[in-house]
């Protein structure tokens, strides 16, 4: 049966997710921002001792793409990369904003710092509203487009308290209608250029 490993360390938390088949062995998401590459080794094989399972038994590899933190991404992305090049492993990425929302109606946030955010809306995994950046103070309008969509990621930004306690799920769900990555090694981090946002605003 299939096996799993879901890595996200784009953002504010560390998750890591094993799966066999559908079934989740164990699963970890820790708030650890800036501090993920300290971590992310270490977290990642105590669950594969605790399951005694060896990354060589890993068939796939499932991580995030960005937008967050450009350190963040490069964390799980250079572990995926790596562990490619080592073992027949397939590797799959997701959206981070997608992964907030997962199969939900949602409005998925991410700190951009300096009064930004990363901004994507959600709809059963696919984006009704292109990935963009916007200050804070643009989120009213597009927030009141959309106002039956729950808001997850980093919420406390606006006013509201997410519950991102299904993130590694999220991101497990969302890897099933993605393909493998042809070529891993030339994997680069996600990135929204304001200019480019500005098109997809309004």
């Amino acid at each position: 049966m299939k096996m799993t490993l879901v890595m996200d360390t784009s953002n504010q938390y560390l998750g890591i997710g094993l799966y066999r088949g559908d079934e989740k062995l164990e699963a970890i998401l820790v708030n650890e921002s800036k501090r993920q590459s300290e971590y992310a080794i270490p977290k990642l094989q105590e669950i594969l001792e605790h399951q005694n399972v060896s990354l060589m038994d890993i068939d796939e590899m499932v991580i995030t793409k960005g937008p967050g933190s450009y350190t963040g991404v490069r964390v799980a992305m250079t572990i995926a990369k790596t562990f490619a090049v080592i073992a027949p492993v397939k590797i799959k990425v997701v959206s981070s904003l997608a992964a907030y929302s997962g199969n939900s109606k949602a409005i998925s946030i991410i700190d951009a710092r300096s009064h930004k955010l990363f901004v994507g809306v959600f709809d059963q995994g696919k984006n009704i509203v292109e990935d963009q950046l916007m200050s804070i103070d643009e989120f009213d309008h597009l927030r009141k487009r959309y106002p039956d969509y729950k808001i997850v990621g980093d919420g406390e930004l606006v006013g509201v308290e997410s519950d991102n306690s299904q993130l590694v799920d999220n991101i497990f769900a969302l890897s099933k209608k993605e393909e493998p990555v042809e070529q891993p090694d030339l994997l680069v981090p996600q990135y929204i250029k304001e200019v480019e946002a500005k098109k997809a605003c309004y």
